[in-house]
């Protein structure tokens, strides 16, 4: 104990205290007035002090996150495991390793990934908490329900699209059906956001339609430059866009994802079809 008092700076009463509380890990009894404390008691005490100092917890809330900061105290994970987002969010906000994600960006990642291949009824909490490495406790105090998970997801599939879609036409002059197939081409490998999120919108559930009005915004507003661009170039003489009477961003984003609809119906049907006997071609 004397030792442990010395590493840490925290008086050996208090640290009784933490462990009639269930903060520390069980000491090793080796004898009948003698307990042996490793390396996770150094960390669970400086950190329990850290969380009562800077953050004001009480120790029914710390007892609550710490398992997630200390995963080796429930006998998962490896020693040594302040994680790093994990410190970024509970113990010093706003001072995270500029490097690091933080827990709530790792998880709009993974819901972004799983959401785009799988489809919003297809995955779970569970799914992922498994591919994020956390326990549920930790998901929750990110996002009270997977719907505010899928929420945040459209919001990083817009600005990640309208990103794609800005590079792709830097440089380019291009006509308002060019426009289309370019932002087909960035929504392309998150269009099933795009889709469920109208498809929920529709429904009349709610926080999806003002989920949608905003990706819809984001996207025009990447679109607006190109058509302000295309529409001074044809009052100085160049050619009218392809559709419309100058179209504008709205149409634009429509269309991008009519086109990337098309396209999916177009591969899967481009495989020969099978020829009945007796039918006749149609030409």
């Amino acid at each position: 104990m004397s030792e442990l008092v010395a590493r840490t700076g925290v008086a050996a009463a208090t640290i009784r205290f933490y462990m009639d509380h269930g903060l520390l890990p069980p000491a090793v009894h080796v004898a009948s007035n003698r307990f042996l404390y490793d390396e996770k008691h150094v960390e669970a005490v400086r950190l329990v002090r850290l969380l009562r100092e800077r953050r004001s917890m009480s120790l029914d809330s710390i007892a609550r996150v710490l398992p997630e900061l200390l995963p080796d105290l429930l006998g998962t994970g490896s020693a040594g495991v302040f994680r790093p987002e994990m410190w970024g969010e509970v113990l010093v906000p706003g001072h995270r390793d500029a490097g690091v994600p933080s827990l709530r960006e790792r998880l709009v990642e993974i819901g972004t990934e799983q959401f785009s291949a799988r489809g919003y009824g297809e995955v779970t909490v569970d799914d992922v908490c498994r591919a994020a490495d956390i326990a549920k406790g930790s998901f929750y105090r990110q996002f009270p329900s997977k719907e505010e998970l899928f929420l945040a997801v459209a919001r990083n599939v817009a600005s990640r699209s309208a990103e794609l879609f800005a590079a792709g036409v830097a440089g380019r002059e291009l006509d308002a059906s060019g426009a289309v197939d370019v932002l087909a081409d960035a929504l392309h490998a998150h269009l099933a956001v795009v889709l469920d999120l109208t498809s929920l919108a529709a429904q009349g559930r709610r926080g999806y339609a003002p989920a949608l009005r905003s990706l819809t915004a984001t996207l025009c507003a990447a679109v607006e430059p190109l058509l302000a661009r295309r529409a001074r170039s044809s009052r100085s003489g160049a050619s009218r866009p392809a559709f419309g009477n100058g179209a504008d961003a709205d149409e634009v984003v429509a269309r991008a994802v009519f086109e990337g609809v098309r396209r999916v119906v177009a591969v899967g049907s481009s495989t020969t079809a099978p020829q009945v006997e007796g039918a006749e071609r149609l030409d």
